[in-house]
């Protein structure tokens, strides 16, 4: 029996398991570093009653968005349907947001054998144009000298935001042993005016202030609703009934149509953060990050500020032929974006 080089066998065995891979395998996630893939069932079983809802494991870990909910969408006469998705946004593991350049659709159709690129059914994006933020912040003693840069810095947050959205409010929630609360504003001179003064005081009653920031943000409306909390610290002041999980819940189970983005910020350099509860707290689509000191806290809400104001909703638009829940379409959408 003739024998063969083991180099060669090795080159014969990986060209075979690549000649079996289906070439219509719809690619890695991410496609390139600057592509995204969202993933989406997409159901009319009447004709005019259309929904979507997302593979949350498919999709490119990148992109927020709220994967526990189903959108529903609308008729256009007198041939298509519309269905909105809201507060979308793009962010790595580095926290870096990006912006969206535009958007390929694509459908599995399996007697195509593959993902059809359609140029029919697509999906449009626009950035939100109204956006409400609670600055949830930390005014204990702890934080020293530090305060001052503290303060500095969540008034840069505040006029990114301003520069960023056409229409924006902006509240402040500062607490150490009391609560100060600044109500949504659209008056900048005032926002930053009232940072400015907040005085230091003992404590930290952080989830009460939190609490008042989801109250604030749940009895207003706007296209998104973002929450940011910053402490260097752990709760020692509040109401033993309000608790992490008491927030968590009040979050994830918001009633409002547009629920509340939460993000979250913990100095680390008194070593006191709680970075599980931190991490918890920042749901639907929010993240959380852990500067190590005060210079890097600056970065860090620079970061979050292109991260609350860059947000998108996006309108997939499609006729209204009948799709079963049952066997719905299959959708994929490649997002070129690029870093913000």
């Amino acid at each position: 029996m003739k024998k063969y080089p083991a180099y060669l066998i090795l080159i014969i065995i990986a060209f075979t398991v690549a000649c079996k891979k289906d070439k219509t395998d719809p690619p890695d996630n991410p496609v390139s570093k600057n592509e995204f893939e969202l993933f989406i069932d997409f159901w009319n079983p009447e004709g005019d009653n259309p929904e979507i809802s997302f593979d949350a494991l498919e999709t490119s870990p990148e992109i927020k968005i709220d994967f526990t909910r189903t959108f529903a969408g609308f008729v256009v006469p007198p041939h298509f349907t519309n269905v909105k998705i809201d507060n979308l946004r793009i962010i790595n593991d580095e926290n870096i947001n990006y912006e969206i350049q535009d958007i390929n659709a694509y459908e599995f159709r399996e007697e195509m054998g593959g993902w059809k690129h359609d140029v029919e059914f697509t999906m449009s994006y626009e950035p939100i144009e109204d956006l409400n933020v609670m600055l949830v912040l930390d005014a204990s003693e702890s934080l020293g000298e530090d305060f001052s840069k503290v303060k500095e810095y969540a008034i840069s947050f505040v006029d990114s935001i301003f520069m960023t959205v056409p229409i924006v409010k902006i509240g402040i929630v500062a607490f150490s042993d009391v609560i100060n609360v600044f109500g949504l504003s659209s008056d900048k001179y005032e926002i930053t005016n009232y940072i400015s003064n907040i005085e230091q005081g003992l404590f930290t009653t952080l989830y009460e202030a939190i609490n008042v920031g989801i109250d604030t943000l749940q009895n207003n409306f706007a296209e998104s609703k973002s929450l940011l909390i910053f402490t260097d610290g752990t709760d020692n002041n509040s109401d033993p009934e309000i608790t992490d999980d008491f927030l968590y819940n009040k979050l994830v189970n918001d009633p409002n149509v547009i629920k509340i983005n939460s993000f979250a910020i913990g100095l680390e350099g008194k070593g006191g953060v709680d970075k599980p509860v931190l991490e918890k707290l920042a749901t639907n689509g929010g993240i959380a990050e852990f500067p190590e000191n005060v210079d890097q806290l600056g970065v860090v809400f620079s970061r979050f500020s292109k991260s609350i104001s860059n947000v998108y909703n996006l309108i997939y638009v499609r006729n209204q032929q009948k799709i079963p829940k049952s066997s719905p379409a299959k959708l994929k959408f490649v997002i070129n974006a690029l870093p913000k």
